[in-house]
């Protein structure tokens, strides 16, 4: 099983968004998907597909403990999409962070309940968190079985604020590593890209930043940090259009005759740079062009 969170500087830079697209994507190539909305009071990625089966519990009674997981589906909404799953947001009120920010284990609490039985049906979690620091990213975060996604737009103060805020978040996350906890790598999508020469300057700016190790981690021993993804998500209508069909966007444009790459295209190979173990799924996509019309 691999968990994925997904994380950014803050609201707006299209992370639940692709949270979902990601998640449709990958279900559609026959794996099977849980996607937790954990954007506490701000819920999105939960509210785009279509449910077969919503379950009266979500995030809160998860992490509160309060929902037996002997039952799932009290806890486990169904999507109208075959193998994709979600635990929904439901913290309006946000009680969360301060209830996990008191509790002994808050920040390993999502990781440990991720252990249970239950998830291990899962290939692929999915996790969608508020676009903000503190002890609620910080959780997801440190759920990763291996790395973390985050998508961040191409506007240099949000790049650099990214950068800062996560170093920041891994150093103060480094005492885990005395309990085994191995830090997640950070594999950075560029998301709303509009083609101009100022977006293409912050672009280059951020690979040579993540190329030369223009960021101190000295605090963190000097490891690597960051990864910058090749593939990029232009700023089109089409990923606004997945939201309005509660449709994955993959499902809505297999070709186009516009220079940015069909969504379809830009999925898959989103897909395939984070899980190349699975490229032939992911192929198989492509070639079936799955539209949900029969689902």
């Amino acid at each position: 099983m691999i968990i994925l969170p997904i994380i950014s500087p803050k609201g707006g830079e299209g992370k639940s968004t692709h949270s979902a697209n990601l998640s449709g994507f990958l279900a559609d190539a026959g794996l099977h998907v849980l996607l937790i909305d954990a954007d506490y009071s701000q819920p999105t990625s939960s509210c785009i597909f279509t449910l077969s089966h919503e379950a009266p519990a979500g995030l809160y009674e998860l992490l509160m403990q309060t929902a037996g997981l002997n039952q799932p589906d009290q806890i486990i909404s169904r999507s109208a999409i075959k193998n994709l799953d979600i635990i929904i947001s439901n913290d309006p009120d946000e009680l969360l962070p301060t209830a996990m920010l008191h509790a002994p284990d808050g920040r390993l609490r999502l990781k440990n309940i991720l252990q249970h039985p239950l998830f291990s049906q899962y290939d692929i979690i999915i996790i969608d968190s508020k676009g903000a620091t503190g002890i609620m990213t910080e959780l997801v975060v440190l759920s990763a079985t291996h790395s973390v996604l985050g998508i961040i737009k191409p506007i240099l103060p949000d790049v650099r604020e990214f950068l800062r805020g996560t170093l920041r978040m891994l150093t103060r996350l480094r005492s885990f590593e005395n309990y085994g906890i191995q830090l997640p790598f950070i594999q950075i999508l560029a998301n709303g890209i509009e083609g101009t020469n100022l977006d293409r300057d912050t672009l280059n700016e951020l690979a040579d930043i993540i190329e030369q190790q223009r960021y101190d981690t000295s605090a963190l021993g000097g490891r690597r940090v960051y990864q910058l993804l090749q593939t990029r998500i232009d700023l089109l209508d089409i990923y606004k259009l997945g939201h309005v069909r509660a449709q994955p966007v993959h499902r809505l444009e297999y070709k186009t005759t516009r220079k940015s790459p069909a969504a379809a295209q830009t999925m898959h190979s989103l897909a395939c740079e984070l899980f190349p173990e699975w490229t032939a799924k992911f192929d198989a996509v492509l070639a079936k062009q799955p539209t949900g019309d029969a689902q």
